[in-house]
């Protein structure tokens, strides 16, 4: 039983990403279960840059 629901801008969206950019988007949905898992910190790649205004 899937633990969640893919919605249709989803699909769309990742349906357009080239064969490149839907390996680097496994990479890091892999790395992000990863830390999730692990109850750490987030690696610093995952993290968003904060923009100031």
């Amino acid at each position: 039983m899937p633990t969640y629901e893919a919605l249709p801008r989803f699909t769309t969206d990742l349906d357009r990403l080239t064969r490149e950019q839907r390996r680097k988007f496994r990479q890091t949905v892999t790395a992000f279960v990863e830390d999730l898992r692990s109850g750490g910190r987030f690696r610093a790649g995952l993290r968003r840059a904060r923009r100031f205004q």
